[in-house]
Formats: structure tokens, sequence, C-alpha cells
């Protein structure tokens, strides 16, 4: 059976279907998806894309057929993004087979091995969160945005992981990669033109500026990735493992004295592009989640509320939050799960591809197409969820009270490409949401409105309108 093609037709001449994907491409393919199915396909510029737009198709791909649906999709900008000096790929990003497989595998072991998931991780983020809640503390009642702060705290979890040390606020280093990872990533979500065709980048226009944009943030991202390591190797000592840099460095030296010497998994330009990854997507995504979190707080106080009561009830008022109180608190988790569910804060992932011509649900798929799973088409199905578009956390309880997690929320994606930080992100979602629902009453200000929750833009993520609050202390 062939597949069906959005309008039956390629788009526009060169640039195909993505003139019109729109500010939020997860609507619109929600949209098309009532009219054309679970499969479909439309093109991105001269590139046949294929949509999976429920969760039927996206487990039967990444699932089902998870070694073929396994590959990153070779776009122009992220293969730029991934190739070394050597002009050879480097990192997890872009690469596949077994230098991938390794890459993937050291870094969980090393996340896992610096405390991911773990008690001893926990300080770190703790630490963070009472920065956090003192900066919220310091506008006594008055409205503020707390975006910029939870950026910086959650950033600075994976800077203590990756480097070994936090930043303070101001430091003018601290600044610029943030400055530059919110830059990226609206550039990348513009990328699409040059995606399906590279030589637009040398026409005078937004194309242009764009990709020199990118060229030059990325350069200095891999410039701050090359002296971190160099500062690390300057102090390095086999017998200290203080961050990754380090556990890569030791497992570099042990490679070296072998006789095989060093693999390309652990060159250089592979950490590199691993640390400029962990630092972009580790911030983004974790920061734009509980800032969704607090938005639905203002819109749904008689949850803070349930979320206040659970906690005096079991934990008790002025105490931090920490791991260990989390099976005492099922309500809080079931909120930070329905906030994710809800938020869809990565509803397309990212980009795949599948590695040779296969069938999915009855549909011929040729080999090394764009594949794109729309994971708001499940977190929105309403043969999935009683009334989707509404929050309720106690979806994800069970008749116990105790939280339970349907096969179909799968917030860090399924399969072989399933989200590597999860352990770490599940983690910090927790501690820093629950500190600061121990810490304040959430409230919008008195004197303006606050956005709807149907006011947000997809880039790399999928972030709600600006918004300010006011946090009472408790």
């Amino acid at each position: 059976m062939g597949i069906s093609l959005a309008f039956n037709f390629s788009g526009v001449p060169f640039l195909g279907f993505a003139p019109f994907f729109g500010t939020n491409p997860q609507d619109t393919f929600l949209t098309l998806g009532k009219k054309y199915g679970n499969v479909f396909s439309l093109y991105m510029g001269p590139k046949l894309t294929i949509i999976l737009n429920d969760y039927e198709a996206i487990k039967a791909a990444f699932s089902g057929q998870a070694d073929i649906f396994g590959a990153r999709a070779d776009s122009f900008v992220f293969r730029y993004i991934s190739t070394g000096e050597d002009g050879k790929l480097h990192g997890i990003g872009m690469t596949e087979g077994e230098v991938w497989k390794t890459n993937r595998r050291f870094m969980l072991q090393t996340f896992r091995d610096l405390g991911m998931g773990k008690s001893k991780l926990q300080d770190k983020i703790l630490e963070e969160a009472e920065h956090m809640t003192s900066w919220f503390a310091k506008h006594h009642g008055q409205p503020f945005d707390p975006h910029p702060k939870v950026l910086m705290s959650v950033s600075n979890v994976i800077c203590t992981l990756c480097f070994g040390k936090r930043f303070e606020p101001e430091d003018p280093e601290f600044v610029r990669l943030l400055e530059n990872n919110q830059e990226f990533s609206k550039l990348l979500a513009q990328s699409g033109p040059l995606q399906a065709y590279p030589s637009l980048r040398f026409f005078p226009g937004s194309v242009k500026a764009a990709w020199n944009a990118i060229v030059q943030i990325n350069r200095q991202m891999i410039d701050t990735m090359t002296a971190k390591i160099q500062e690390h190797r300057n102090t390095y000592d086999s017998n200290e493992t203080r961050d990754y840099i380090d556990k890569f460095l030791h497992h570099q030296a042990a490679e070296a004295a072998s006789p095989n010497g060093i693999q390309p998994p652990f060159y250089d330009e592979g950490l590199k592009r691993n640390l400029s990854a962990f630092f972009g997507a580790g911030t983004e995504t974790t920061a734009v989640t509980l800032y969704w979190g607090l938005l639905f707080m203002l819109h749904n106080p008689h949850v803070q509320t349930k979320i206040h009561q659970e906690l005096d009830n079991t934990v008790g008022a002025g105490k931090p939050i920490t791991i260990d109180d989390r099976p005492k608190l099922p309500y809080l988790e079931a909120v930070c799960r329905e906030t994710q569910r809800l938020a869809n804060v990565t509803p397309l992932g990212v980009l795949r591809a599948n590695t040779e011509e296969t069938t999915l649900l009855g549909y011929r798929i040729p080999k090394r197409c764009f594949v794109i799973p729309n994971f708001k088409s499940v977190n929105v199905d309403p043969k999935l969820w009683t009334d989707p578009l509404t929050f309720n956390p106690n979806r994800f309880l069970d008749g116990q009270g105790k939280v339970f997690e349907p096969a179909h929320f799968m917030p860090f994606s399924i399969g072989k490409r399933v989200c590597v930080g999860e352990a770490l992100a599940r983690m910090e979602i927790f501690l820093f949401f629950a500190n600061i629902m121990q810490s304040f009453l959430i409230r919008p200000p008195r004197d303006s409105d606050i956005p709807s929750t149907d006011e947000y833009t997809t880039g790399i993520s999928c972030r709600p309108a600006p918004f300010k609050i006011e946090a009472v202390p408790r």
C-alpha cells in the first residue's frame, strides 16, 4: 500500500510542505491527521518525510521496528554541528552503529557513576533549588518572570555534572553560554530550508543570516568545550573523578595504553560535541517543563492546594524535600507527570530516519525517509485520556492512590533513541518543583492577566508565552 500524501502534492517548489508548518507544527500535523490518518507523508524540500501521528504508529515504528527506525535523519545543519575538525561525525547526535552504541553505553554508565537518579546527585540539585527559592523570596511577593532563574538553576546542575563546577548568575561566561543556547534553539527551529537546501546559505537574506549565526554560536560552544577539556587536562589526576570530563579522560587514557589505541567514540571531537549537547538539551527541556508547571499552578489553584495539603500532612512545613520523600508524595509526582503530558515540551522529539525500506502498518516506507513522531497526538488523544485537554493529575494515580504511568505516557520518547538523561530529568523536575511548592504559594499577579495555556511557540521545545508570578512564602 502506498503512503497517504498530505494534500496530495509536494508543497511549493523547492521548499515542499515546510512553509505550511506554522509556529507549532505538532498542531498542523494533528489537523492533517484527522483527514489523512496516523501515518502520512509530505515533503520537506526534496526529502520525503513520514509523520507518525498516534500511539499505534509511534509504537509500531520505534518499538516494533526499533533497529530500522533508530537512526537520526541526515539533515544538513545537524550534520554540520556533529562534524569534527577531521571532517567526520562525532558524538551521540548523528552517529550510528557501534560508535553510537559505545557513546550511549559510556554516557549512561558515567551518569550513573556520577549519581544520576541516585541520592548522591540530589545534594547538587538541592543546592540549586535553594538558590532558586532564595531568589524567588527576594521578590517579597511582587510579580516577576521565573524563567531566567529556573534556567540558571537547571543549567548549573548540568554544569556540575559535566564541568565539575557551578556558575554564579552574573558570571560572563555563564551568561554567554545561556544566551547562546537560547538563541541556538531558536535558530535550529528555523533551519528547515537549510536542512532541505544547504545552498541557500550562500544567497543574501534571512536564511544566510541564520546560517552565519548558527556557525558563529556553534564555534563559540565548541571553543568553550575545548577550553574546559584543556582545563581538566591541566589539573588531571588519574585517581580522581570530578565530573564527566574526568571520566572520559580516564577511559581515553586506558585506550591510549592499549594495543589498538584510542577508538573513535573517545576522540576529543566527540567529547566536545557531547558536552555541547548535554548543556543544550539538559538545560532547555527541564527548565521549560518547570516553567509550564508554574503556569499550570496559576490556572489550577485547587491543584496547588492539594499539593500543599499533601506536603503539610506528610513532610511538614519548612523542611527541604528530598528523594526519600518521593514515596510519600504521590499527588505531587502525578502533577509532575501531568505537566509533562499536557505541556508537550518536546512534541516532535528528534528528527529520525529508517535505515532500510520497510512496511509500517501496511504502508511502504522507502529507505532513509525523514521520520517525525508527533508525541502531542498521543498526549491529547481522547481514546487514551479522558478529557485530554483538562489538567488532571489524578489520571496518573491508581485505585490505591499510587503513581501509575500508562504505556502511552512517553515524555522521553521510546525505543533505542530514548532520552539518555531521563533519570536526571525526572529527578530534577521532582526536586525543583517540590521545593518550590514547599516554600511558596504561586499566584498570578493581581494587576495583570496570565497567558492562556494555549499560547505557545515551538522551537527545539514547546514554550508557553512569557508570564509573571507572585511567590508568596508559606
